[in-house]
């Protein structure tokens, strides 16, 4: 029996397809289909998350609530999560709102670079009244918000060490979304786009001089094993990105208020745990690097008001291009954090 076959038993999930229930208006028995893209393994600080959500809504609701995993894109493709969710195809996700952009341009703040410095900036972004306003429009697109997750990342590479902004030029780099790549185009380097499945084999064959991703996934790629330099962002990032927990509407609509209530409450309750496992992440992986020889350091505030220079410059003024009507509230983020 594989590991995520292992979880469903261990979980007590009974196998079913969407969601279950006696009655639209007074069903007790419920069972949600949760899918995220990651290997089911409660070392991820994301996935244990999940994990313990899981079972304290079973515990809650004695039994009423279970939730079924399908990890590793077992159900849907991560990219298409966004419309399993519109559709009630998916009840829950763990999910990068990032790959959502498309349907809903709002999303592509979420992974804006330069915004915040910190994981508590990020982590108190999700009281503010612009996330409000994103969060209505994933609302109104199809799914909700239960549990915020984030995730920051770091910048390896093998030729020098990329502190600044201007350490990229004349570099071939894989950048964090669109924005980012846009702005570091400016600044004279080479983007490319790939998986981060793919960053490995990129880097030893040197088709790739540096590579941003997030803290977990350097760990579990071992980029470690073909990277010289590596700054950490344990301190100050240039890149995060939201992964919550989320409900389909159409799912959450056919709940009872008690079911969904309980949904709600195991769902704020876990958002301090995963915070500080996202901080744990970022100094375990620091650490990894380090006892596998890479040079290791942080990025600085100097180096983080340089690199909001060039994002300022360019990432924002394109966003605002791209999307006139979503300008005002980038700007709304942005007076958050001066």
């Amino acid at each position: 029996m594989n590991a995520s076959k292992k979880r469903f038993v261990a979980l007590g999930v009974a196998v079913g397809v969407g969601v279950c229930m006696a009655t639209p208006a007074s069903a007790k028995a419920v069972t949600l289909k949760l899918a995220h893209q990651w290997p089911q393994a409660e070392s991820d600080y994301v996935i244990a998350t999940a994990i313990k959500f899981a079972q304290e809504v079973e515990k809650r609701s004695n039994g009423d609530i279970k939730i079924q995993f399908f990890p590793a894109e077992s159900l849907v493709k991560a990219s298409n999560t966004h419309t399993a969710l519109k559709n009630g195809a998916v009840d829950l996700a763990i999910y990068p709102y990032i790959y959502a952009a498309g349907a809903i341009p709002e999303m592509n703040l979420l992974l804006m670079p330069g915004v915040w410095k910190s994981h508590d900036d990020v982590f108190n972004f999700r009281t503010t009244a612009p996330w409000q306003k994103i969060e209505a429009k994933a609302e109104a697109y199809g799914f909700k918000t239960l549990s915020w997750i984030q995730i920051s990342g770091g910048v390896a590479s093998t030729k020098k060490p990329i502190v600044s902004s201007a350490d990229v030029a004349g570099e071939k780099v894989r950048a964090a979304g669109k924005y980012m790549s846009y702005a570091l185009q400016q600044a004279k380097a080479s983007t490319v786009s790939m998986p981060s499945s793919e960053n490995y084999s990129a880097m030893q064959m040197g088709l790739l001089d540096a590579v941003w991703t997030s803290s977990s996934s350097f760990g579990a790629y071992r980029l470690y094993e073909v990277s010289k330099f590596y700054v950490s962002p344990e301190e100050y990032s240039i890149y995060y990105t939201i992964d919550p927990i989320a409900i389909s509407m159409k799912t959450w609509n056919k709940l009872t208020p008690d079911q969904q209530q309980i949904l709600s409450e195991v769902g704020k309750s876990l958002e301090q745990s995963a915070l500080e496992g996202a901080k744990n992440e970022d100094s375990r992986v620091a650490k990894l690097f380090a006892s596998n020889g890479v040079a290791v350091q942080q990025m600085t505030l100097e180096d983080w008001n340089q690199w909001h220079a060039l994002f300022e410059k360019y990432a924002f003024t394109k966003f605002k291009e791209d999307n006139p009507s979503d300008a005002a509230l980038l700007d709304e983020i942005l007076a958050l954090y001066k």
